[in-house]
């Protein structure tokens, strides 16, 4: 190959991959998925080939092809859909229960396996718990409890306490008291830091201050910037977007919504959706780009759109 040529293709690779980082648009509305109850929350699985949703206050998990097929109930337990999250393999769910017991609300923690329905508690019910688990990877699950974060390994099943924490775990873990424990974030001392989301990569982590907006800031918490005002961001793969809602409501339901895009270095936004027909919340990213899937508060059902670029 001659080297002109060479270089030409390479200039069309970098721009070919550039052009896909900042969305222009998106492609109209269709609907994904509809139950006899309200779909909210669809968090994609890191494969991209399937979804999984939940129903109104975050009760039950279920599980459906990516192309919505399949719809299937994998759980019926209050709170399990809440901040519920997929393995890297996409085998299992990992989740947070909530069990009322003389009036008291307790938390269990709960694995899913996908494909035989099956379960197992990881931890039983306890009032200990703080935050929403993460895994730390495959094999272990990392969860807060008020002495500190605890590692359980799967296999195992033996506990250990994490002498430290990294900023994304104290977000989703202790939301409440997050501004406090991560020194860059005293600003927001008081407030509850909700909605974290961290890039693909691993190096920029977006949150939520009610009242005020988004943020974003690097993994260790440092680059404190504010982005704009609006809420659920979510990345897109180049770790520069994030995709996110702005809501408007009368103070008992929402009345209208729109989703955009932004660049968060250049400060470039695009909206892709929006008005009072439907009406967008909670989005959620395909892994690779390409489509975004949202709850639509006129109808709670799930609905997806294709990004142009």
């Amino acid at each position: 190959m001659k080297k002109k040529s060479f270089i030409a293709l390479t200039l069309c690779a970098v721009c070919g991959v550039s052009s896909i980082a900042q969305p222009i648009g998106a492609s109209k509305p269709e609907l994904l998925l509809k139950y006899e109850h309200g779909l909210m929350a669809p968090v994609w699985s890191p494969t991209g080939d399937r979804i999984a949703v939940t129903t109104d206050n975050y009760t039950g998990i279920l599980v459906a092809d990516a192309n919505g097929s399949n719809l299937m109930p994998l759980t019926q337990e209050a709170g399990a859909g809440y901040k519920m999250c997929w393995s890297n393999d996409g085998s299992m769910i990992l989740g947070r229960t909530n069990v009322e017991e003389n009036r008291l609300m307790l938390h269990e923690v709960k694995v899913w396996n996908v494909n035989n329905g099956s379960s197992r508690t990881i931890i039983e019910k306890t009032r200990e718990i703080t935050g929403t688990p993460l895994w730390e990877n495959a094999g272990n699950v990392a969860v807060a409890y008020r002495s500190g974060i605890k590692s359980f390994n799967l296999k195992t099943s033996k506990e250990r306490i994490l002498s430290q924490s990294n900023v994304y775990s104290i977000m989703v873990n202790d939301p409440a008291n997050a501004a406090c424990k991560i020194s860059s974030l005293k600003e927001f001392e008081g407030k509850i830091i909700i909605n974290p989301s961290i890039s693909a990569d691993n190096s920029t982590i977006a949150f939520q201050i009610p009242g005020k907006g988004i943020y974003t800031c690097t993994a260790d918490g440092s680059q404190v910037k504010f982005i704009c005002k609006g809420s659920h961001p979510t990345w897109l793969p180049d770790g520069k977007t994030i995709v996110y809602t702005v809501v408007s409501d009368d103070g008992s339901r929402f009345t209208e919504s729109h989703l955009f895009a932004i660049n968060t270095t250049t400060m470039k936004s695009v909206e892709l959706v929006g008005g009072s027909d439907i009406i967008p919340l909670t989005p959620a990213v395909s892994p690779d780009g390409k489509k975004v899937a949202f709850e639509n508060a006129a109808d709670a059902a799930i609905y997806v759109i294709s990004l142009k670029y």
